[in-house]
């Protein structure tokens, strides 16, 4: 019979996640304060990153390198894409945080890549959204236009909190991953993780204690 030090105890986390039905499932979502999207040639854009246009390249290595390096994956997406629209000002960005869009243009050099970054993690230790650094303030505009005056409109959105999803979260992607059927597992300090892939796999084996710390992940 184990003992109880022998019994891993629930995780907590500084992350929330909650069930989402598809396909007649339930699947748990880690959810995070939003997203930057990052207009790429790379992804089929017609003008960002095109030098020909005058454009600098979009260094997608370095939006990467440097989301990695601060460790952000929990609080924030990054996601590289196709056309966002208003090329003439490109190169663009756009953040998603807390609510508001915040729109980044002519980002022609790869100095701005730290400073946006820089940015949002001074607005993650704010909790709010803040006015731009000096530094940004010329490359930041509104593109979309404000609510109509009187109410807003609050969408009835049906979240369900999932209080147990944490155990089914693949601790490098944070993908569900259900820990009976997983193909690919690790132990690591008495509890077995599963991943949704042999890359995660070996990625979390590289350094376990890491992934846990990033994503917040500990014992009780």
């Amino acid at each position: 019979m184990n003992s109880d030090n022998d019994t891993p105890r629930p995780l907590k986390a500084a992350i929330k996640t909650i069930k989402v039905r598809a396909r007649d499932e339930d699947f748990r979502i880690v959810q995070v304060h939003g997203t930057l999207l990052v207009c790429s040639k790379a992804y089929g854009n017609c003008c960002c990153g095109w030098t020909e246009k005058g454009r600098a390249p979009v260094n997608n290595a370095l939006y990467s390198e440097e989301w990695e390096r601060r460790k952000i994956r929990n609080k924030l997406h990054l996601s590289f894409t196709g056309c966002l629209g208003p090329c003439a000002v490109g190169n663009t960005v756009l953040l998603q945080l807390f609510g508001q869009s915040i729109w980044f243009k002519d980002l022609n050099g790869d100095e701005y890549i730290p400073m946006i970054f820089e940015y949002i993690e001074a607005m993650f230790a704010a909790g709010r959204v803040l006015p731009p650094p000096a530094s940004l303030a010329d490359h930041i505009y509104a593109r979309y236009l404000p609510a109509p005056a009187g109410e807003p409109l609050v969408l009835d959105l049906g979240t369900t909190e999932d209080d147990d999803g944490l155990e089914r979260l693949d601790p490098v992607c944070l993908m569900d991953v259900d820990p009976a059927t997983a193909r690919w597992k690790s132990e690591y300090a008495g509890r077995t993780f599963a991943f949704c892939s042999p890359g995660c796999k070996k990625s979390f084996d590289r350094n376990p204690g890491e992934y846990l710390e990033e994503i917040g992940l500990g014992e009780a």
